[in-house]
C-alpha cells in the first residue's frame, strides 16, 4: 500500500501541474482537475496513513475494492470517449497500472494471516 500511496501522490501532483492542458484534453474547467487532484492527494495520505497499521487485511480489502472500481471507471472513460492518441493510450495505462495496485492487493490479502 504504500507504493500505491507513493503512486498517487505523483498522480495528483501531476493533475494538479498540468490540470490547463488536460482540462483542455477533457473539456472540464481546470477547476475541476484541482479538485481531482485533491481528492487524489487525500487518498494518497490516507493510504500512506493506513499502510503503517499494524492490521493491514482489513484495509487491503478495502483498497483492493477501491481500486477495482477506479481502474474499471478510468478505463470506460477511455473507451467511452473519443480517440486522441496519446491521451488515450494514457488513460488506458493508468487503468492497467490501477488494476496492478489492486491485484497486488488481492495477492498481499491472499498472504496476509486471518489476524493482521
Amino acid at each position: 500500500m504504500r507504493l500505491d500511496s507513493i503512486y498517487c501522490a505523483v498522480a495528483a501532483v501531476s493533475l494538479a501541474l498540468f490540470a490547463g492542458p488536460v482540462s483542455e484534453w477533457l473539456a472540464v474547467a481546470p477547476a475541476v482537475l484541482i479538485a481531482v487532484a485533491a481528492g487524489v492527494g487525500a487518498w494518497a495520505f490516507a493510504l500512506h496513513r493506513v499502510a503503517r497499521r499494524p492490521r493491514l487485511r482489513p484495509w487491503l480489502a478495502r483498497v483492493l475494492v477501491a481500486n477495482a472500481v477506479a481502474a474499471t471507471l478510468i478505463a470506460a472513460f477511455a473507451a467511452v470517449r473519443p480517440w486522441d492518441g496519446a491521451f488515450t493510450v494514457l488513460l488506458a495505462a493508468v487503468a492497467v497500472e490501477v488494476a496492478a495496485f489492486a491485484v497486488s492487493q488481492a495477492v498481499a490479502l491472499r498472504r496476509a494471516a486471518p489476524g493482521t
